[in-house]
């Protein structure tokens, strides 16, 4: 093919419909209370939240305190952490030939937009 924007196209085209049918046998779920693992000891994941509290108690009771920005900062990235941890990814059966197919449409199509992106048009 000689014109780089097409090829761009059909790569875009065949990435988007690899993802697509990669997201669609992918199930997602929670398991939230398991707790934060640190060495040997596990933080109950509800008591992620109590320095986030304490902090938002002490950011209304001085506004100017660097401590108590700090800490909800600080907090705030351990509850997200703490979100992000409890998140579990499962695969739904799925034949081997639709599984090669979808990372042949994805690695095929990321191909096609490199060669569109990447190569000299011959004028």
């Amino acid at each position: 093919m000689k014109n780089p924007f097409v090829l761009l196209l059909i790569g875009l085209a065949m990435v988007a419909a690899g993802l697509f049918w990669l997201t669609a046998i992918v199930q997602v779920s929670t398991v939230w209370g398991a707790g934060i693992r640190i060495g040997a000891a596990t933080i109950p994941s509800g008591l992620t939240l109590v320095p986030l509290i304490v902090s938002i108690i002490w950011i209304f009771f001085n506004p100017k305190s660097l401590g108590a920005k700090l800490l909800c900062v600080i907090s705030g990235i351990i509850l997200i952490a703490a979100i992000l941890m409890s998140v579990r990814f499962h695969v739904s059966r799925v034949s081997l030939y639709e599984f090669i197919l979808i990372f042949i449409f994805i690695a095929g199509g990321a191909g096609f937009v490199g060669r569109g992106l990447f190569s000299r048009s011959n004028k």
